[in-house]
């Protein structure tokens, strides 16, 4: 007669092959990651070689596309280079259309310039400046542009927000930290709530008192042929490394707050990146080549509690002082273009 299994030679089998599968997950799950951080790598790669063939018919031989200022005046242009709609933080409660990332607000595919050197052809404008918008029945064509599949500006390990900024408190005691605290309640990926994974380096902009001409110390606003050092020099990034170089520099001190004016500045422990890791950034160069680095601003200086900082009327402050903590160099590269002098754009502060 066969003889059928006993339940401990069952058991015994069942826990071998949860064993085997707790065994090799970890590698199938670095695999995997391996396989996204790849794919990033490519998009990082391809972004910059397009910025290249931009700057190479460029007048102003830019390499980071500049948004249009007459119907974006205010666009920091850090975000409006490339992509597609995005869908977060819309005007109107609920109508994704309305976006101020969207076709609407000018900062639809049609509108982000670095597209013509990666899509023949381009995409339509819906939302012409001088002209009459076109969303079609239903928002149907702006409701398109928030779907297209742009693989080049979509990191596969873009999840959503990966943390950075800093939150305050604001006078309700509603927690908030800007744009990025309603990114994050609206789980959205980078890609869907602004059109893209990834940003460009914007940093380092002056202009002093309103309608001064703006000077750049960075790659963005500053003809490609006077950049210094374009192998270190970043040019694009992740989305939450617009905050690295930053952090620590208002709440850093390795208190987990600190006081200003009416609001209560939070710290955040660490702000890692699409693939998960603290602090560790993929970043595109000037020269057309990516790589991963570790981008972290440095902590404030201890407060210095001897010294008075309190008004001469005798009313409370906190003797926290604010100070800066901005570190915009590491191993190979930098924010800046130093050390060559500012260059003088043709664009005035707002």
């Amino acid at each position: 007669r066969s003889r059928a299994f006993t339940l401990v030679e069952l058991l015994v089998v069942v826990s071998i092959i949860a064993l085997l599968i707790a065994i090799l997950l970890p590698s199938l799950r670095k695999a995997r990651e391996q396989a996204k951080l790849a794919t990033c790598m490519a998009n990082m790669t391809g972004l910059a070689k397009a910025g290249l063939v931009y700057a190479a018919d460029d007048p102003g031989e830019n390499m980071i596309p500049v948004p249009n200022t007459d119907y974006l005046p205010q666009a920091s242009g850090s975000i409006e280079w490339g992509g597609k709609s995005g869908i977060g933080q819309p005007q109107s409660e609920g109508d994704l259309v309305q976006s101020i990332f969207g076709t609407a607000a000018f900062r639809g595919p049609a509108h982000r310039p670095l597209n013509s050197s990666l899509f023949k052809g381009g995409f339509p404008n819906y939302n012409p400046a001088d002209g009459e918008p076109n969303p079609g029945p239903g928002n149907e064509n702006y409701l398109n542009d928030t779907k297209l599949d742009l693989g080049i500006y979509h990191c596969p390990s873009d999840t959503g927000y990966a943390g950075g900024g800093f939150l305050y408190t604001a006078h309700d005691g509603r927690e908030t930290d800007r744009n990025e605290t309603e990114f994050k309640e609206e789980g959205l990926t980078a890609y869907n709530h602004y059109g893209t994974s990834y940003g460009a380096n914007v940093f380092w902009i002056t202009g002093g008192l309103e309608g001064k001409q703006l000077r750049s110390q960075s790659v963005y606003l500053t003809p490609l042929s006077r950049v210094p050092s374009p192998a270190a020099s970043i040019a694009y990034l992740e989305v939450p490394a617009r905050y690295a170089h930053l952090w620590g520099s208002w709440a850093g001190s390795g208190l987990e707050w600190a006081h200003y004016e009416d609001r209560v500045y939070h710290n955040k422990a660490t702000i890692p990146g699409w693939h998960r890791q603290p602090f560790n950034f993929d970043v595109a160069f000037a020269d057309g080549h990516a790589a991963t680095v570790e981008m972290k601003g440095c902590f404030r200086p201890p407060p210095d509690l001897g010294r008075s900082n309190y008004p001469a009327d005798g009313s409370d402050r906190d003797p926290y002082l604010l100070y800066r903590g901005v570190t915009m160099r590491g191993p190979g590269w930098q924010l800046d273009t130093l050390p060559a002098a500012s260059v003088l754009t043709r664009y005035f502060a707002p």
